[in-house]
């Protein structure tokens, strides 16, 4: 894809563009290009798509399929252009009639030198336009045509695409098939086979000015490493492909969005009971520990958020951007350096910069919170931070009861009991000192026997948000 739209270039259309062999979408639209479309661009196969609207271009168009196959909307705003497409029409010649006993002649005679006047002024035009703009149309057809000839592609065991496959299946990333945006870039729905889609992640970093050179063998390491990740409540990850001077990370597309999405619609009530929230958070906190305990390098998400956690058709839970925030930092200033989400970040991150394991484990417990909350813990996590007394003398102390999602009946039985420890284990995951935070595998071993834990030592109605915090926050 060479896309060159709006970019106030002028001058003629560079022949050298044939040359890209492989070139499947041409856009030169809302610029101020001058002359013809090379009729060598007719011997250009690959080509699909072109889009030479509002310039300034004349003459008859390429007999290529692609020039043939296109609409009137890829050449409009261009008077002087005409061919066999719909809707485009060749300016009409007129010539005085015979009866007024003009003489051809001599019209001719006049017609022929103004018009070679007119072409000679246009021809001078040209050249003094196109010796202003070579050298960039130039660098640009250049730095194109290399990066056509090599595309970076890694693909783990289960990539069996080409990128390709993925501009045709997108149509060349059209915003017609974008499902979500985010601070790392741009996710498109991509049906690649018959029966297989992909989420692809178009990266807001471009291969070519973003990634520091002595940083590119890490970059790799890093790639290899994640399509080695194998994990029931982990979003498969295909691989990585950088092409054109941009980049895209290649996933499982997962059908029922992210947990956020469904959370907070009507699904939130009628699909998420206490059981099935119960059996998501279990499932975060196996796919968080394996990451860091179980991968040949430990990986820290650095952003778990409920945008970040997917759920599939039986509502199991399936974490995604694992890596992607330490692909996108480093110590190198050009890179941008992500550390998580605002409302998720652990506390120590605004001081020290330094991104652990336990910065995960906080993320997770604001996350634990919204989903027995329903809703962002911001307010208590700040009550809490800031030692406030959730049980004063002077107001009622908060019940546990009351802070948990209103949509739902209040638990009861093992549900009650599960419920509560695991709330109870949400507060220790956000204790403000990190060292004081529990490890994530002996979380999610205790997460696992949730059900089992015996916690309830008085009615659930009765139990004060005050006496689970206890102790946690110093």
């Amino acid at each position: 894809m060479l896309d060159l739209s709006s970019n106030s270039l002028s001058g003629a259309i560079p022949q050298n563009l044939e040359k890209l062999a492989s070139l499947e979408i041409l856009n030169v639209s809302h610029n101020h290009l001058s002359g013809t479309i090379p009729q060598s661009f007719s011997s250009m196969l690959s080509l699909q798509s072109i889009d030479f609207s509002y310039n300034n271009l004349s003459g008859s168009i390429s007999t290529g399929r692609a020039f043939l196959t296109a609409t009137a909307e890829a050449y409009v705003g261009n008077s002087g252009l005409c061919g066999e497409v719909k809707g485009l029409t060749c300016p009409k010649v007129f010539l005085p009639d015979k009866s007024r006993g003009v003489n051809k002649k001599v019209l001719l005679g006049v017609i022929i030198p103004v018009c070679g006047l007119f072409i000679g002024m246009i021809c001078v035009g040209i050249l003094l336009s196109w010796r202003h703009s070579k050298k960039s149309l130039d660098e640009e057809s250049k730095r194109i045509e290399k990066s056509n000839e090599s595309i970076s592609m890694l693909w783990g065991r289960d990539g069996k695409f080409t990128f390709s496959d993925l501009v045709k299946a997108t149509n060349g990333f059209n915003d017609m098939y974008c499902i979500g945006k985010g601070g790392f870039g741009s996710v498109y729905r991509a049906q690649v086979l018959t029966d297989q889609v992909v989420a692809v992640k178009r990266l807001n970093i471009s291969d070519s000015d973003d990634i520091p050179a002595v940083n590119r063998q890490s970059f790799q390491n890093e790639i290899e490493s994640l399509t080695e990740v194998r994990h029931h409540n982990i979003i498969k990850f295909y691989g990585f492909c950088s092409c054109r001077g941009q980049m895209f990370l290649v996933y499982e597309h997962v059908h029922r969005g992210s947990l956020g999405k469904v959370l907070y619609g009507e699904e939130g009530k009628s699909e998420l009971s206490w059981a099935t929230r119960l059996k998501i958070v279990q499932g975060i906190a196996h796919a968080i520990s394996y990451l860091y305990s179980d991968c040949s390098l430990p990986i820290v998400h650095r952003d778990v958020t409920l945008n970040s956690i997917l759920l599939d058709s039986d509502l199991e839970p399936r974490l995604a951007d694992f890596g992607t925030a330490k692909l996108l930092s480093s110590n190198t200033s050009t890179w941008t350096s992500v550390a998580g989400s605002y409302g998720y970040m652990a506390p120590e991150l605004a001081q020290t910069k330094r991104v652990t394991d336990k910065c995960d484990v906080y993320s997770f417990g604001v996350v634990v919170l919204e989903i027995m909350m329903g809703k962002h813990p911001g307010e208590l996590l700040f009550t809490m931070s800031s030692n406030k007394s959730l049980s004063s003398t002077e107001e009622p102390p908060v019940l546990l009861k009351d802070v948990l999602d209103q949509r739902l009946r209040p638990p009861t039985g093992n549900l009650a009991e599960a419920v509560v420890f695991t709330v109870t284990m949400a507060m220790a995951y956000t204790r403000a000192a990190p060292e004081s935070r529990p490890m994530m595998r002996p979380v999610a071993q205790q997460l696992s026997l949730a059900t089992k834990q015996p916690c309830l030592t008085e009615p659930f109605g009765m139990i004060t948000v005050s006496k689970l915090t206890a102790g946690f926050h110093k």
